[in-house]
Parts: C-alpha cells; structure tokens; sequence
C-alpha cells in the first residue's frame, strides 16, 4: 500500500518550490539551519535591469508600512549557498522585492523535507503562535492551520478572485473563506517520444489533443521492439494519482463537499478505461510501484514511448539537450478526453500568512504572499535570470510568464483551465490510504472488478466525508 497525499503530489514536482510548506523550527536548532538574512535594508541597486523601488505612498498602497520591518520567511528544504530550485528563487525573490521596497529585510528560514521539519513547523505555529510571518504549504496544512485560526486570509478584491482558478480558489477555502494564496496549478499530461511515434507510424496527436481510442490505439502500437531490438512499452504513469477516475466526468466529492461522489457509472467506465491499459500489456511490468522518479527513468531511457507526469519532467529533458530535444524527439500532449469534458488531474502550491498581533508584519507579509503568486515577481526574476514561475500560475494575470519560458511549457500553461485541482477534506489521505489505493491495485491488477471496487469503498468513504464536515 502506497499511501498518497497533496504532499507527494506537489513534492513529485521534483523542485520543492511548487511543493510545499517552509521550514519549520520553533527556534535555532541544531537540526535546522539557522536564519539566513537575504536581503539588507541598503537602497537597491541602480544596475540595468533592477525593480524599480516604490515611493512610500505606493508602498502604502501595497500594505508595507512605510518605516523598517523585518518579516520571516519559511520554506523547505532552502539551503543557504546551494544551487537547488527552493534556494535559487527563494534567494532572487527576496532581491526582486527588496528592491521594490528597501525597507524591508526578509529573512528565510530553512530545513529539509521529512517529518522532523514538519513537527517543528506545527510546534511553532499550533502550539506556540510563532514562527513564520509568510510560508509555503500543502492543502492538508491549510486545513489544520486554517482549523486553529493561525491563517490570516488574503484580503483579495472581486478583481483578484475573477484573476485566481476558480478550482484554485475552491481548494483554498476553508469554511467559506479562502484562507491562503494559490499559487500554481501542476497538472498532468503527457510526454510522447516523437522517436517511436515516428518508428511505428503513428501521427502524434494534432495541437496535443486526442481522444481515449486514439491514445490507446497509439499505446498498443508504441508496445513493441525498437530497431535496436529494445523492448518498449507505450505508456508508463506513477502510481501517485487518478486521472482516470476523471475521464469521463466523475469527481470524488459533491460541489459542497459533504458527499462521496466516487461510485458513479462515470466513476465505473473511467475505472475500466484505466484497468484496460494493464490489461492490453502497454504498461511495464512494474507498473504498481512505479514512483515518479522511476517512471521518468523509464522514459528517460527510452523503455516508454508515452509519460503521464507533470511539469518538472520539462526541465529534466531540457538538461539533456544532446539526447532530447524538444519538437525533435519529444513533445507534449493533453491528458487524454474521454467521455466528458476535457479534464486532468493536478496540484496546487499554496502561499499562506500567519495570523498575529503585529498588524505591521501582517500587512508586509500579505504584500510579499501577494508578490510571490502574482504578475510582477515573473518579470523581475526574469531580469535576475531566473525562472521562478515552475508550473502554471493560478492567476491569468501571471500565465504569460511560464508560457515565455519554453516552447513546452507554452503548451502547459493553458492547461490550468482544465485541471481537477482536488479540494481539501481533512480525511483525504485515510480515504486514499486505507480504501483508494489497496483497491485501485486491485482493480488494476484484475482481481476485482471496477464497480465491486467502488461499491465496497463508498460505504466507508462516506463515512469519513462526514467526519471531515463535523
């Protein structure tokens, strides 16, 4: 059993940036790194390129108070000094805004993924009311935080919501109230290897779009020996979602989230699509366990000719340039459409402010969560020569920047508009851990029939629904 999470989700980005809270510690340890000040109350730079620094009155106008503030700044796995995705646009981030407002000074915390971080950030924040002013975080932690009234919700105009995802914007609310900043929508689609569609006769779907039948029918095609006598397989995906229980149109949840929606006759086709891909022999042998990283080491090594994963793969391939070259030898297409409405599954990043006394903090803190989901900090890393935005915006306001980056992620950009970001219920990963993923196996293995599956787990998927509305 594989237990799956928002967590994992987003982590599965392979750049933590997108995925997760902040570095946690109640205080100085000797199992986190200390406090690394990254920007200095010096007036900024006056070099080609550099922010433009904000008259007091605008500040005013973004909510930082015109006099010194200092605010605090988590997330994980920073490392001070490093060459890792969390440092690098952690760091330029924190210079971008500095410059738009010398008299801030930010300084970021930071400590590695794993359990023992997680402890410290909940001690700091739940138990202690301290910590972090702003932080990266997951949909699980919304909640718990949102629960004990430790998030400070946005303080978002009509003009700001109609710029969010509105499925964004739903997995951010917490009892009628958003309560932290989307981020970045992570979808999943596909990664095809032009090499073998060209090898075997098969068109590559036209403007990344194709149907179930036609993707199949490609997946059994691409299921062969390659000229160099490889053994091939056409589609490989990680065993960390369910994109197929959406295909054809069913959700897990009602729109009110107080109903377990996944025992639908849309629930049972989507679920016998997906049993069927195992079954036609397109997948590798290890399927079931296949973890993200081993999926991309079956594409990588040319074993897959088509790779369900989301968009770090892009930066992956783009590192290889000599062996992958995109429009070359590799391309990206959709999730494939089934019977409903085009739809994939996806992730969401979230930005949050804690909630506290100094109203001072507060407000720069919001300005800078403001900042780091919005349309300006795309632009101005760009002039750092940095890529900040690692994923698809939640704002339509910020969309061009990703898409500017790579021709590839020009076609994912557009691909938040369509994808199920899952909403927050507090008791998810038991769902996913104890009902979901034992029988999905199941399924997928043929020892069980779709609709049996999901009739044995609606009963008991209910029943935590409701304990997660009590």
């Amino acid at each position: 059993m594989r237990p799956y999470s928002r967590r994992q989700l987003l982590r599965s980005l392979g750049l933590a940036v997108a995925a997760t809270g902040l570095a946690a510690a109640c205080g100085p340890s000797s199992t986190a790194p200390a406090a690394q000040p990254t920007s200095a109350a010096a007036p900024p730079t006056t070099a080609a390129g550099a922010a433009p620094t904000q008259a007091p009155a605008q500040a005013a106008a973004a909510g930082v108070p015109s006099k010194p503030i200092s605010i605090e700044w988590w997330r994980r796995n920073y490392t001070p000094g490093s060459q890792n995705a969390e440092t690098v646009t952690s760091d330029a981030a924190v210079k971008a805004f500095t410059q738009r407002y010398p008299n801030v000074t930010i300084t970021i915390q930071g400590g590695p993924f794993g359990p023992e971080t997680d402890q410290k950030f909940d001690i700091a924040i739940l138990q202690q009311h301290a910590g972090p002013d702003v932080f990266h975080t997951t949909g699980g932690d919304v909640l718990k935080y949102a629960a004990a009234g430790q998030l400070s919700p946005p303080p978002f105009s009509d003009a700001d919501r109609k710029d969010f995802n509105s499925s964004a914007l739903n997995a951010t609310t917490y009892k009628g109230t958003v309560v932290a900043y989307p981020l970045w929508i992570v979808p999943w689609y596909e990664y095809i290897n032009l090499d073998y569609f060209k090898e075997v006769g098969v068109e590559p779907p036209t403007n990344g779009s194709w149907t179930y039948d036609q993707f199949v029918a490609a997946a059994k095609k691409l299921t062969f020996k390659s000229s160099s006598g490889q053994q091939v397989y056409g589609f490989a995906q990680a065993n960390d979602e369910y994109a197929y229980l959406l295909i054809d149109g069913a959700r897990p949840f009602s729109q009110d989230l107080s109903k377990w929606t996944w025992n639908t006759p849309q629930t049972e086709s989507g679920f016998t699509k997906w049993q069927a891909l195992p079954q036609a022999k397109v997948m590798p042998p290890d399927y079931l366990t296949l973890k993200p990283n081993d999926a991309e080491a079956h594409f990588a090594s040319r074993d897959v000719a088509i790779l369900q994963r989301p968009s770090a793969f892009i930066n992956v391939l783009n590192s290889q340039q000599d062996q992958w070259q995109f429009g070359k030898n590799w391309d990206i297409a959709n999730f494939p459409k089934g019977d409903g409405e085009q739809t994939g599954w996806g992730g969401l990043g979230f930005i949050a402010v804690r909630e506290q006394q100094d109203a001072d903090k507060k407000a720069t803190a919001h300005a800078f969560a403001s900042y780091l989901t919005g349309p300006d900090i795309g632009p101005d890393l760009s002039k750092l020569s940095v890529e900040y935005w690692l994923a698809p915006s939640a704002r339509t306001s910020a969309a061009g920047a990703y898409a500017a980056y790579h021709p590839a992620k020009a076609r994912v950009a557009g691909m938040g508009a369509f994808t199920y970001v899952l909403p927050n219920v507090s008791t998810w990963s038991e769902i996913d851990q104890k009902l979901l993923r034992p029988n999905t196996d199941a399924v997928l293995e043929g020892k069980k029939a779709p609709k049996d599956a999901l009739d044995e787990i609606a009963p008991q998927a209910q029943s935590l629904v409701d304990e997660a509305n009590k």
